[in-house]
C-alpha cells in the first residue's frame, strides 16, 4: 500500500493509486450523507481537494456505472470464482483469499465480488492488496445501499487479517 501523501488541500492521500484515494475520499466524505453532490459539484471538490481532471472522470465513471447497475440473477447461485489470466496477474493469493473469506462469511455476494474485483482491476499500476480489496468492498457496499448501518462491518473490514474472525 502506498504511505500517506500530503494532498495540497489537506487531504491525505491513502493509496498511490488516485482512482482508489477519490472513491475512498466518496466514502469518507458521504457515507453519513443522505445525498451526495451532484458530479459537477462533486468533479469542482475533488479538484480542488489536489485530483487530476482525468483520475477524478475515471473514479466517477466507474462508480456512476456500479452505482447505476442492476442485479444480475444468474450470480445469485455462483460461489465459486475461476478468475482470468488479467485476474491472476493482479489479484495476488492474498488478495484472493480476501474476496473468498468476504463471500463464504456471507459479507458480499457473489455479484458484489464482480464489482469489488472490476474495481481492483480499474486500479492504475499499483500493486493490489488485501487493503485494498476491504476498501473497494466497503465503496460497492455503500453504493449498493447493504452498509448504510453497519459501522461494526467497516471496522471488522479494515481491521481483520484473514482467519481471524473465522
Amino acid at each position: 500500500m502506498g504511505g500517506l501523501l500530503p494532498c495540497p488541500a489537506g487531504v491525505t492521500k491513502k493509496f498511490t493509486d488516485p482512482m482508489l484515494d477519490i472513491l475512498v475520499y466518496l466514502y469518507e466524505s458521504f457515507r453519513m450523507a443522505e445525498l451526495a453532490p451532484d458530479r459537477d459539484a462533486l468533479e469542482k471538490r475533488l479538484f480542488a481537494a489536489g485530483f487530476e481532471e482525468s483520475d477524478i472522470n475515471a473514479a466517477l465513471d466507474w462508480f456512476a456505472h456500479l452505482a447505476g447497475s442492476s442485479a444480475h440473477e444468474r450470480l445469485s447461485h455462483v460461489h465459486y470464482r475461476h478468475y482470468a489470466a488479467q485476474e491472476l496477474e493482479r489479484l495476488n493469493e492474498a488478495c484472493r483469499d480476501e474476496l473468498a473469506y468476504l463471500v463464504s462469511a456471507e459479507i458480499i455476494d457473489a455479484e458484489s465480488r464482480e464489482w469489488v474485483i472490476s474495481g481492483l482491476m480499474a486500479l492504475g499500476g499499483e500493486d493490489i492488496e488485501p487493503d485494498h480489496v476491504r476498501w473497494m468492498t466497503l465503496i460497492v457496499l455503500w453504493s449498493r445501499g447493504l452498509i448504510e448501518h453497519f459501522t461494526h462491518l467497516e471496522d471488522m473490514l479494515l481491521n481483520h487479517e484473514p482467519g481471524r474472525l473465522h
